[in-house]
This record gives C-alpha cells, sequence and structure tokens, in this order.
C-alpha cells in the first residue's frame, strides 16, 4: 500500500533514475503494423508485445539499479512497517511480487515517471 511513510523513499527513487534511454528506444520500436492513432496502436497489443515492451524497458534500467540499492532497504521497511533489519531478510522475489502487484505503488511509479518524461529528464 502506497502510504506516507513510503513516498519520500519512492521519490528518491524516482528522482535517481534516468528514463531517457527507455524512452528512446520505445520511440525507436516498431511494434505496432501502421496504427493510425493511439487506440488503434492499443488494440495492436498482444502479449507477446507487452512482453517484448516489459523486456525492452527492463533491459534499459536494470544497469541503473545500482543507483537505487541503498534505497531498496528502507523502502521495502516503510512498504511492510519493519524495521529495516527485517527488511534485509525479506523475500526478493515475494517483495517485488508484493510491489508490481500493488495498484498504490504502481500507479504512483507510472504517474511520476511520465512527470518525468514531460519535464524532459
Amino acid at each position: 500500500m502506497l502510504t506516507i511513510k513510503t513516498i519520500p523513499t519512492l521519490l528518491k527513487i524516482v528522482g535517481k533514475l534516468d528514463i531517457k534511454p527507455a524512452v528512446e528506444m520505445l520511440k525507436g520500436l516498431d511494434i505496432f503494423e501502421d496504427a493510425k492513432d493511439a487506440k488503434d496502436a492499443m488494440k495492436q497489443f498482444s502479449r507477446e508485445k507487452v512482453g517484448i515492451l516489459a523486456c525492452e524497458i527492463l533491459c534499459e534500467l536494470t544497469p541503473q539499479l545500482g543507483k537505487i540499492a541503498d534505497d531498496l532497504p528502507p523502502l521495502v521497511a516503510a512498504y511492510y512497517d519493519i524495521s529495516l533489519e527485517e527488511a534485509y531478510k525479506k523475500d526478493a522475489a515475494e517483495v517485488i511480487n508484493d510491489l508490481i502487484n500493488d495498484e498504490g505503488i504502481v500507479s504512483f511509479f507510472k504517474r511520476a515517471l511520465r512527470k518525468k518524461v514531460e519535464q524532459g529528464a
């Protein structure tokens, strides 16, 4: 759940990530077949295309994960309302699954990263 306690760490993470390479890469992908507009493009989204997009974005952002490594334990501690020591012991796969399935967190990142793109960051 997105809480007041998690927001400062989430803002630090967003601030550290350089999404410009991912945006440029996405502009260069040719995954739509002559889409007339955004609605037409969305109709062409298949599981395969979503998978391609996700992999491409992850490939662009993965090298940057070291930038946010120190922010992850405090985020986990705030997210689960546990101590920092307990956060270090959490199962990473479980945490990732919880975060990517949390609508509040996902919505926060979507808005924050979209705003960052609009500002030219």
